[in-house]
């Protein structure tokens, strides 16, 4: 049977925890795959990213359980929800989709490897443009906070 795991977390934490103990891990889209633990698996087949307010998603596209995942790594799917219930959902922003999240993020990525760029070729940025790649790092992060 299929499912997903929702997970609260400080993500960063988190996955950096549950990364560790997997192999064949790469940067995938918003998140990450990697070879499920819990079946022989030859190529990437798990899903792992950031999910509403700060949940992480676990997957397994051959149809793992997230038990028989989190049980291959050490862990209960219990040790891996929050505490505290008040963080449990995001405040939700009226008018702002995930589609659009991506899209913004998208172009704030854009923003900052121009301004990289800049930097790399020794071109001098300006106060603005330091400012405006600040906003651009914070932009993103807001967006993967959201799941993207």
């Amino acid at each position: 049977m299929k499912r997903s795991l929702l997970v609260q977390s400080n993500f960063d934490v988190k996955i950096e925890t549950i990364l560790s103990r997997l192999e064949g891990v790469r940067k995938q889209g918003c998140g990450f795959a990697a070879r499920c633990p819990a079946h022989q698996d030859r190529s990437p087949s798990l899903s792992l990213r950031e999910g509403d307010g700060g949940r992480i998603l676990i997957y397994c596209h051959a149809g793992c359980t997230a038990e028989a995942v989190t049980s291959s790594i050490g862990m209960t799917v219990g040790d891996l929800f929050p505490d505290d219930p008040k963080l449990r959902r995001p405040i939700p922003i009226p008018g702002v989709t995930r589609s659009r999240l991506r899209e913004a993020a998208e172009i704030e990525r854009g923003i900052l490897f121009i301004v990289n760029a800049d930097r790399h070729a020794n071109k001098p940025v300006n106060v603005n443009d330091e400012a405006r790649a600040t906003l651009a790092s914070q932009r993103i992060a807001m967006a993967r906070r959201f799941g993207c």
